[in-house]
């Protein structure tokens, strides 16, 4: 039995930890799990950046007992700091660099065979830039939907 949110969280760490922008590691602290409120408020004092940063998920369930599946929504997003307000070539360029950063996670997690997300629905990719003025953040907040079969009756966990 697998467990996504498990599964889904070590991928993404190790995706931080590989990525050359990124280098996520143990004692130097780029990657955490989080919500898009978080980054409105304030980050993690322990953070480093630029970091990777993944969002729950949303499920919605279709089709015939027996043949179901489950449509993940989910997101991640990938955040720098700036060090100027008023710096605006310099806001630009980390959110230009989010951007890229987040199409190379996606485009990993679709093509890796280790990856845990099923089937990623190419149409349902949406990008959008993020700030936060107050605490000099920008990012890059990617969602996506991947589609995944799933069986809801399993006869062996009763005890009759």
């Amino acid at each position: 039995m697998s467990n996504f949110l498990v599964d889904y969280t070590t991928y993404m760490r190790s995706l931080a930890e590989k990525h050359s922008s990124i280098r996520h590691t143990s004692e130097e602290k780029h990657f955490f799990r989080g919500e898009l409120e978080e980054f409105w408020e304030q980050f993690r004092s322990m953070v480093n950046f630029p970091c990777l940063i993944t969002e729950r998920s949303e499920l919605d369930y279709s089709g015939q007992v027996g043949q179901m599946i489950k449509k993940r929504t989910t997101s991640f997003l990938v955040v720098d700091r700036y060090d100027q307000h008023d710096d605006y070539d310099e806001i630009l360029l980390k959110m230009s660099n989010c951007e890229n950063i987040a199409e190379e996670v996606i485009g990993r997690m679709m093509t890796d065979e280790d990856s845990p997300v099923f089937d990623v629905e190419p149409d349902s990719l949406h990008g959008e830039y993020i700030q936060n003025e107050q605490e000099r953040y920008v990012g890059y907040l990617m969602a996506f939907i991947s589609v995944e079969p799933v069986c809801l009756i399993n006869n062996n966990v009763w005890i009759e």
